[in-house]
């Protein structure tokens, strides 16, 4: 399944904030930040060129993936919603093409269309490969979205939506397994204790770096 990483540039770290696990209730609240966060990321422009029909595909694509996480019980955010995190658990994280019908398969590919859909498809092949080459069957976590509205960027925010992920992980001793499309994600990702495993060129040029997080 494709991958995107909504991550900021952020310096002050915020402390005592609330981050709360998600449910089917906090869907509009959760996507409408992932939306902000993802609609101009290299992924989505590709997908969909259109920058007046870009919101609408970009809000189907991030709600299909919130829902799938929230089944997961693996999406996070904070109490305002503003910084959201979703992630498949080990035994669920390699998700075939059916688990994606009900969450809204269907409605992305309507917003999408022929060209993005197809695009879509050889993406996710891409993406699956390059996550089979680092990790094999080793069981993980994978980090498929992080956002963070624009205007609550350079506060912490990625750090501490992250954290409950980074204890589960921690305690169950596994790894962390993302991909971005944006370089300047990467040294973010690395103080977050990422490490960089490689560099790929899907479809259409779309640049790819994959990182992963040893548990601790």
């Amino acid at each position: 399944m494709p991958q995107g990483i909504g991550l900021q540039s952020e310096s002050d770290i915020m402390t005592e904030l609330v981050i709360e696990q998600l449910t089917p209730r906090d869907e509009r609240e959760a996507v409408e930040s992932l939306t902000e966060a993802f609609v101009e990321y290299p992924l989505l422009v590709a997908l969909c060129p259109n920058a007046k029909r870009r919101p609408r595909a970009t809000e189907a694509f991030c709600r299909m993936l919130l829902r799938l996480s929230v089944r997961a019980e693996g999406a996070f955010a904070t109490a305002d919603r503003a910084a959201v995190a979703c992630a498949l658990p080990p035994g669920r994280e390699w998700p075939s093409e059916w688990a994606f019908m009900p969450v809204g398969a269907i409605s992305l590919a309507w917003r999408l269309g022929w060209r993005g859909t197809r695009l879509l498809k050889r993406l996710e092949r891409g993406f699956d490969d390059t996550r089979a080459k680092h990790i094999g069957k080793r069981p993980h976590w994978y980090l498929y979205l992080l956002g963070v509205r624009p205007e609550m960027q350079r506060k912490g925010l990625s750090r501490a939506v992250l954290q409950p992920l980074f204890e589960i992980a921690d305690r169950d001793k596994l790894p962390i397994y993302l991909e971005t499309m944006t370089e300047t994600n990467v040294p973010i990702y690395q103080k977050l204790g990422f490490e960089l495993l490689g560099f790929s060129e899907l479809s259409e040029k779309l640049p790819n770096w994959e990182m992963l997080r040893e548990p601790r």
